[in-house]
């Protein structure tokens, strides 16, 4: 293992604090934490009582607060029957809010026809100063969704009154705050999917972190991303995919359960295995 890479396996509810000790800081920390629906990681994590559950992301977030650097971003994973707790509880640790974003999906499924279908899940961003923070807009714009648009440039008054031409940039459009990426369903993501319950896509991770990481002088993705709760390892994976390409990303995962560590390190190997055969 290198000294980008660290994957710690224990409570994180335990070692955040540690680190805190420490003084360590962390631009970005990026994570998917239990949504309290139950699921089954091999613990209890994922099946609180309600006060309890808010209780232990109150402590969480507090934790992921005292690790940022100034100008650090926290992104966090929830699900919509608890997201407006876990924003208050933000609001409270005294980060500044800058956007619920939106992790959208076309290929999810219903169990139940007595409610709407689920497409989406919401994640937050909040950050440690209200003044200065990281969003790298140029690095994630998408495609216009149609090329007219390129053709012909917009004319608006700005506010001293004169006419200013706005034309489309040809690198793309900004995006939104809707992150669109197929969840890893079917045969399609075969070669990606584990067998952990929750697992995100690696391009959109890929995404998040082009967008938030801070860069150097040359343009490289640099600084440490935490992610608190690593399940099968997919910022991990994501911050070396980047790294490959020449970028400098430090990161450290934490993961209470040894089996999903071991799959998120063989998979952060198995990138590094076939990086070396190229």
């Amino acid at each position: 293992m290198n000294v980008t890479q660290e994957v710690i396996v224990g409570d994180s509810d335990k070692i955040l604090p540690q680190f805190i000790a420490e003084g360590r800081k962390f631009d970005l920390i990026l994570t998917d934490p239990p949504y309290n629906l139950n699921k089954d990681f091999g613990n209890d994590s994922d099946s609180l009582p309600l006060a309890e559950f808010l209780e232990v992301s109150r402590d969480r977030i507090q934790n992921c607060r005292d690790l940022l650097t100034n100008e650090g971003s926290l992104l966090w994973f929830g699900i919509h029957h608890y997201i407006g707790f876990l924003q208050a509880i933000m609001y409270e640790a005294g980060l500044h809010y800058r956007r619920m974003n939106i992790w959208r999906y076309n290929n999810g499924f219903s169990r139940s026809k007595r409610v709407p279908r689920g497409e989406y899940e919401p994640f937050l961003w909040f950050t440690n100063s209200d003044r200065r923070w990281t969003y790298n807009t140029d690095d994630v714009r998408i495609p216009y969704r149609s090329e007219e648009r390129l053709k012909t440039p917009v004319w608006y008054r700005n506010s001293k009154g004169e006419r200013v031409k706005w034309a489309p940039d040809p690198r793309g459009a900004m995006r939104g705050d809707i992150w669109e990426f197929p969840t890893l369903a079917g045969k399609r993501f075969a070669k990606e999917r584990t067998s952990h319950p929750t697992q995100k896509p690696v391009a959109l991770f890929v995404e998040l972190l082009k967008a938030y990481c801070p860069k150097d002088s040359e343009g490289r993705y640099v600084g440490a991303v935490l992610d608190p709760f690593l399940g099968s390892g997919t910022t991990a994976v994501a911050c070396e995919i980047l790294n490959s390409e020449g970028h400098k990303i430090k990161w450290v995962g934490i993961e209470l359960e040894e089996r999903w560590a071991t799959i998120a390190l063989d998979r952060v190997d198995r990138l590094v295995q076939q990086q070396r055969l190229l």
